[in-house]
């Protein structure tokens, strides 16, 4: 721990808590009852990524407190969340829009995995028979997990449920993959930590001074990372930066929880990290760089000392022997503020304020020490200072686009040092800067806000100037047509539509789609992803006609070129892929499976399956049912079953393998 009191260090959490609370967590586009995060970054455009809904749920579970609103906060997420569910999955698409829209439903496991961590300790705090019963949604997001987002049989992560050999380093987490093996009793969690770990002990190995991992890379076809030395299968290869700079604090939360149980790099690699890194900052985390190759030498100009800096000190933890060095990087981090402008920033912020958790030891596993739900803060230290600073006077629009409005303003006197300035649009936080000027961006078109600037000085006094009134400019100009329409799949009775995303001169806020097919919108509401786009109940062999108009905020349209395609006269579709794989009461002998029936897309087709342990054909006829007995087997044997579904055309789809093992003959 940071050689500081438990009542200093629980200060600096609640005084960075609170701040980036005030800053990136809002109501703006969600539904009453929800909140969600502001992710003030030009990725995401004030929207909210499931990456910034899982770090807010992890930190509103354990700030929870009689004196804070972590708990509503919570619930409000974890609505948020469940309303943005990717289609068909019980976990989050990865962007949503400030408006609320999914614009991009596909998952990103490392948020969906922190949003079942956060559930699970939710459970563990306040139970699970309230409004939203915790342990249930958790383990729903585990099994969609373990079903679509881990690779089988490597059991390494995927990028999202339709990537098929692309890995991201930081999507490892191997402390929350034990929890679920504890919490739902599904031994391949093991396996999937175990990937994990055989992954991070390449990269060691690879490069032993620093033990650095780079951001993704594609796996071989035997699961391991094709990387092969300074020029890996694309520059991402050799980088390490802003994503894998959370690796230090995953892998050190797994010793911090379970010590080396699951690997002994649980301790070597975030230790390793963390003695490269004091060797590259000269004892000034401000000179950071914002990326490395993994070989520690510079790879960017730029810095980025909050991300970098908060997991290394998490890393820190895990050696008696990195006392200086997390007390050095602790000092540092504990006079950070949440702010958008630089060194800030949405991710840097959430990165440094999750490591904080940790740092400040309040992030414990509470499925090994008791929850603290009724837990109070610290008593707040005496005031000494009560004076407010002057009033921020000239405050003065200096700029305007689409979606921006420049604002300066004078400095502001206090009688105790310099101060903050923290900008309200519309009464709402904004940004808070040490400067003098600010830009503040991803506003709408043709659209007036009240802008405020209010100087705060380091005891927290306050003064704000009066209020000014900026505009946006007006848009007037219809987006591009949409091009590139194509069909993905054609069934006998569906088309799904792809089409290219159209330039807009209003860059921010998103476009929405209507579909017309033969001339009739088939879209109930508007559509924001432009891809999977299903359009069913169509007749056979017929030629279908569809038309996109692509819609900007400002209501200007435009509409696509006509394409033409049809549906398939004959059925070519394999039926969907059979789920969840289940073993029931397992014996020395016998595996009774189970899984989720297969549709077809023949409303009178029927689909009939065959078991494969490996490659090997188990029944000797078609399984018309959804269980199936697997005899024969000898004890503690392990076996890889797969379910095959077959439609009556022929088309087959096979399931995910499923790893089990028969049980032990007793007295072994």
């Amino acid at each position: 721990m940071p050689s500081l009191d438990r009542d200093t260090l629980n200060r600096d959490m609640l005084s960075m808590y609170t701040k980036w609370r005030d800053q990136y967590i809002t109501t703006d586009g969600a539904e009453p009852g929800e909140v969600r995060v502001r992710a003030s970054d030009s990725n995401y455009k004030d929207g909210a990524p499931s990456e910034g809904v899982g770090f807010a749920m992890l930190l509103s579970v354990y700030m929870a407190s009689p004196d804070t609103s972590g708990r509503s906060d919570f619930d409000g997420l974890v609505r948020y969340y469940m309303r943005n569910l990717s289609p068909g999955y019980n976990f989050m698409g990865w962007k949503v829009d400030k408006e609320g829209n999914n614009i991009d439903p596909y998952a990103a496991p490392d948020g969906d995995f922190d949003a079942a961590t956060s559930l699970l300790m939710a459970h563990k705090q306040w139970g699970s028979t309230g409004a939203i019963n915790y342990l249930d949604e958790a383990k729903k997001i585990i099994r969609d997990a373990m079903e679509h987002l881990i690779y089988k049989p490597s059991y390494i992560v995927k990028t999202s449920q339709s990537s098929t050999t692309a890995v991201i380093s930081s999507y490892e987490i191997p402390a929350w993959f034990e929890l679920y093996k504890d919490a739902t009793g599904e031994d391949r969690w093991d396996k999937v930590t175990d990937a994990g770990y055989r992954m991070f002990d390449h990269f060691y190995n690879l490069n032993p001074s620093t033990g650095l991992v780079p951001y993704k890379w594609v796996l071989s076809s035997t699961g391991a990372p094709t990387y092969t030395g300074t020029s890996g299968p694309d520059s991402n290869s050799t980088s390490y930066g802003f994503d894998p700079s959370r690796l230090p604090w995953r892998v050190a939360q797994d010793f911090l929880w379970n010590g080396t149980e699951n690997s002994p790099l649980a301790h070597d690699l975030p230790d390793r990290n963390v003695k490269w890194f004091m060797s590259k900052i000269n004892d000034n985390p401000d000179t950071a760089l914002g990326t490395y190759n993994i070989d520690g030498t510079a790879r960017a100009t730029f810095t980025s000392p909050r991300n970098m800096t908060g997991p290394m000190a998490v890393g820190a933890m895990v050696d008696a022997s990195n006392q200086d060095s997390l007390d050095l990087l602790y000092d540092y981090l504990r006079k950070q503020e949440p702010m958008s402008d630089w060194p800030g920033g949405y991710y840097q912020d959430a990165v440094m304020i999750m490591s904080m958790l940790v740092l400040t030891g309040n992030m414990p596993n509470f499925y090994d020490s008791a929850p603290y739900p009724t837990s109070t803060m610290p008593a707040p230290l005496p005031v000494t200072d009560t004076t407010a600073p002057a009033q921020p006077l000239n405050v003065r629009v200096t700029g305007t686009t689409l979606n921006t409005i420049n604002l300066a303003w004078a400095a502001a006197a206090d009688d105790q040092g310099p101060v903050m300035y923290e900008i309200r649009r519309d009464g709402k936080l904004f940004n808070v800067t040490p400067t003098l000027a600010t830009k503040l961006e991803f506003l709408d078109p043709g659209t007036s806000y009240s802008i405020t600037v209010t100087a705060r000085d380091a005891a927290g006094n306050k003064m704000a100037s009066e209020p000014v009134t900026g505009s946006t400019m007006v848009d007037t100009a219809a987006p591009a047509k949409t091009t590139g329409i194509i069909a993905q799949a054609r069934t006998l009775s569906s088309v799904t539509l792809k089409w290219n995303k159209p330039a807009d001169n209003d860059s921010i806020n998103e476009l929405s789609y209507d579909v017309f097919r033969n001339g009739v919108k088939v879209n109930a509401g508007p559509v924001y992803f432009p891809s999977d786009y299903k359009v069913e109940n169509l007749p056979s062999g017929t030629a279908q006609s569809f038309t996109i108009v692509a819609t900007d905020k400002s209501g200007n349209r435009s509409t696509s070129e006509v394409f033409t395609t049809s549906t398939t006269s004959t059925d070519v579709t394999a039926p969907s892929r059979p789920s969840y794989l289940e073993a029931g009461r397992t014996t020395t002998d016998t595996i009774p499976l189970k899984w989720t029936a297969s549709i077809d897309d023949d409303p009178n087709g029927s689909i009939t399956y065959d078991v494969f342990n490996g490659d090997t054909q188990l029944n000797l006829q078609p399984v018309a049912g959804t269980s199936f007995n697997v005899t024969n087997l000898h004890a503690q044997t392990e076996v890889s079953l797969r379910v095959l579904a077959k439609d009556a055309a022929g088309n087959t789809r096979s399931s995910y393998i499923y790893d089990t093992s028969t049980k032990k003959l007793k007295g072994n």
